[in-house]
């Protein structure tokens, strides 16, 4: 058979295919599911059914007695009270098991020591042990074994023709009852084996659907952290810029219009930035992206023109760096850059365009140090509030970053009355990218 065949599939007989592909054969199998969906959801009907063709079988049909005459010898009431006793308790076989087999076995001792003789409806006996082992619980299966040894021992000796050889007539009566507990035995170790086999089921399937949650929750906190970081930062750029450009044109027009075409750039940046994230949410994956939407998530090389951005809507950054910063990985890379937008950015709003940043980047020792701090308002007000609410959902997104990056991170005020923000990013483990975390 060449590798790329499929596997055979097998053959049956013509006639076996004919037979349960007819249409009394699928009648009979739809049937019998419903029967058995029937007996699943309704135990108590199959239990009664049961006990009355027993009752029935044993006072319908009686054995010959040990003179070999058809006719009873003895009290009848006596006779139709022991096949009750062998027959209608199995109607409660699945609640009380151990009750059912005692009152069986003390009705076929009777039986079987006053008549020597036993009616159809002893069969009763093997269904009560049978569901002794099926339904009781495992630690009383071994509490009736005496008693039914004894009881099993009557109809040896007294019922014909086991009086003929008593010893193997127990033996043989034994065995029967072991093969008849050992068949629930196997029934229910079967049946524990399904229940948990679907428990096991159930549990991975709420996993699953959990993992699924998880999964969404971390891509919604994903898509949130860079809408925040891609819109807050470049709206706050534009409005620095725009509030610039209002104060110069009313000194000087001409060098106002200078701010219109770097607000442009800005809302152009963020547009493309916008697009490439919101891409990913796509359900047209198949679609070919624009040119500016395939462009890389930003690194190190593009925080010059971040600072240039922000310088331009009025503070002064002074920006130094220390260390082989181009072989740090790409989502160090990112993770730092959005660190300091967002610091830039947050210095910006709360501090306000007069303000001063220092932005210092160091790699050495197995790590990355993150420090931008601003000198706050330099007409002594007080600064906005930068934690607590809206206010403080970027240093929140700045904690996330960094410790998804196995570092942490601290943001704070100054003795000056100032802003600090302070990250260490790990290098010696992988961190997680941006497409690790979706």
């Amino acid at each position: 058979m060449s590798a790329g065949s499929p596997p055979p599939q097998e053959v049956f007989p013509p006639e076996f295919e004919e037979m349960w592909g007819s249409p009394l054969a699928r009648r009979a199998v739809r049937r019998g599911r419903r029967l058995r969906e029937a007996v699943r959801r309704r135990p108590l009907l199959l239990d009664t059914a049961l006990a009355l063709v027993l009752l029935t079988a044993g006072l319908v049909a009686p054995n010959q007695g040990r003179d070999g005459q058809a006719a009873v010898q003895g009290p009848v009431a006596l006779l139709v009270l022991t096949v009750l006793g062998q027959s209608v308790p199995l109607v409660w076989r699945r609640r009380v098991p151990l009750a059912v087999l005692a009152v069986v076995l003390a009705a076929c001792v009777v039986q079987w020591a006053w008549w020597g003789q036993s009616q159809r409806s002893v069969v009763g006996l093997l269904i009560a042990i049978y569901s002794m082992a099926r339904y009781e619980r495992l630690n009383r299966l071994l509490w009736p074994a005496p008693f039914l040894v004894a009881g099993l021992a009557v109809s040896a000796y007294r019922v014909k023709p086991f009086e003929q050889q008593p010893l193997y007539s127990l033996f043989f009566l034994c065995a029967t009852s072991v093969a008849a507990a050992t068949l629930a035995l196997v029934v229910r170790a079967r049946q524990a084996q399904l229940s948990a086999l679907a428990d096991r089921a159930h549990r991975l399937e709420v996993e699953r659907e959990q993992r699924v949650q998880l999964a969404t929750l971390a891509e919604r906190s994903r898509v949130s952290r860079e809408m925040h970081d891609i819109i807050g930062h470049n709206l706050a750029v534009i409005i620095g810029l725009a509030d610039g450009g209002g104060y110069a044109a009313a000194n000087n027009p001409a060098s106002g219009a200078e701010v219109l075409p770097v607000i442009a750039g800005t809302a152009r940046q963020a547009l493309s930035e916008l697009r490439r994230t919101l891409s990913a949410l796509s359900e047209s994956a198949d679609q070919p992206l624009a040119a500016d939407e395939l462009a890389p998530q930003p690194g190190l090389a593009d925080l010059a023109p971040l600072l240039e951005r922000i310088q331009a809507a009025g503070p002064r950054i002074s920006h130094r760096t220390s260390g082989d910063l181009d072989t740090l990985p790409p989502g160090i890379q990112l993770t730092v850059y959005r660190i300091v937008q967002e610091a830039l950015t947050n210095s910006l709003k709360h501090a306000g365009p007069a303000t001063s940043v220092q932005v210092v980047l160091r790699v050495g020792g197995q790590q990355v140090d993150v420090r931008v701090q601003d000198t706050g308002r330099p007409d002594g007000a007080p600064t906005q509030p930068r934690e607590g609410g809206p206010d403080g959902q970027g240093l929140v997104g700045i904690h996330e970053r960094a410790s998804l990056a196995g570092g942490s991170a601290r943001a704070g005020p100054t003795g000056d009355g100032g802003w600090l923000v302070h990250a260490v990013l790990p290098l010696d483990q992988k961190p997680p990218s941006e497409e690790d975390r979706s």
